[in-house]
């Protein structure tokens, strides 16, 4: 099933506001007009709506914060949209509804309320169909995907387990860990490196990517980038470079039912841009998956399919 619309009420920047979705996405607005608000509050509703016990209209259920495997801010209080959530029924809140058309043209939906819990974490009343336990409800497999900006890699990584991974990830924080998230996924197909040169290479031209780790001899991941015939240690290829190494490892990564990108353009150049767009809706469309994307670029528009 496809998501084709979302609807966000008292969430940051937005009081209301409903959205249908396509293959790709483009939000474009001045800045604080809450574009990122409408990004966030949908990985945050999808990371509590998996990771709770359940999610019921009648029940409240809650996330710990150190549980939490996506949280915009520790000060969560402060998520609510004119007021601070509260923590009991009828107190400022938080919703968010995703909706999904079946292969019989049907609709289903699934709704979250969000708020404080009286002990520090998130409260979440809401419901989830049995069609979606599936997509949304899978303790292992992520529905949503979000890439914040990337803004270079640290010097050396050591080896992490998948666990630290995929939540390092989920946080937004895979520069801290990119090396470790290429190695997983060469672990466990090494086409998946070849996937990500080839959306690469469609867009900049040919690249390739090495990454190792020898569990019995080396103490940090090893990871160097070919382009134009000229290899160079990871840390030292262009944050351009790494941005879209960083997009297309989440495409894998995660296999997310959507994959959410804040400004995607902050280091690329214009005509990147515009190739980005046209392989993300290449890519969207060969993996079943919605992408939104934000944007203050006219390039990334103009790119758009």
């Amino acid at each position: 099933m496809l998501l084709t619309k979302i609807r966000i009420k008292n969430f940051k920047r937005i009081d209301e506001v409903e959205l249908p979705f396509a293959g790709v996405n483009i939000l474009v607005g001045t800045n604080g007009s809450g574009k990122s608000s409408i990004v966030q509050a949908v990985h945050l509703a999808c990371c509590v709506m998996r990771q709770v016990d359940r999610v019921d209209s009648g029940k409240t259920s809650t996330v710990g914060i150190e549980e939490l495997d996506y949280l915009p801010t520790d000060d969560y209080k402060t998520l609510g949209h004119g007021a601070n959530w509260g923590n009991r029924e009828g107190t400022p809140s938080s919703q968010v509804t995703l909706f999904f058309e079946k292969a019989d043209g049907s609709v289903v939906e699934a709704s979250c309320r969000l708020r404080s819990a009286r002990n520090a974490g998130i409260s979440i009343t809401g419901s989830v169909p049995s069609d979606l336990t599936s997509l949304l409800r899978t303790k292992k497999k992520f529905f949503s995907a979000y890439i914040p900006g990337i803004s270079g890699v640290p010097n050396k990584e050591e080896r992490k387990s998948k666990k630290v991974i995929l939540k390092a990830c989920s946080f937004g924080d895979s520069n801290v860990i990119l090396r470790n998230a290429l190695l997983l996924l060469k672990d466990s197909d090494p086409r998946n490196i070849t996937l990500i040169e080839n959306w690469i290479g469609r867009i900049i031209g040919p690249i390739s990517i090495n990454v190792e780790h020898n569990n019995d001899s080396d103490l940090y991941v090893r990871c160097a980038i070919n382009m134009a015939g000229s290899a160079k240690p990871i840390e030292l290829a262009g944050t351009g470079y790494l941005q879209l190494i960083q997009i297309f490892c989440y495409v894998l990564l995660f296999e997310p039912g959507v994959l959410l990108i804040d400004e995607p353009d902050i280091h690329l150049h214009p005509h990147v841009q515009e190739l980005l767009v046209k392989v993300l809706a290449e890519v969207a469309k060969e993996r079943g998956i919605r992408i939104l994307l934000t944007t203050h670029s006219p390039f990334i528009v103009r790119g758009a399919p």
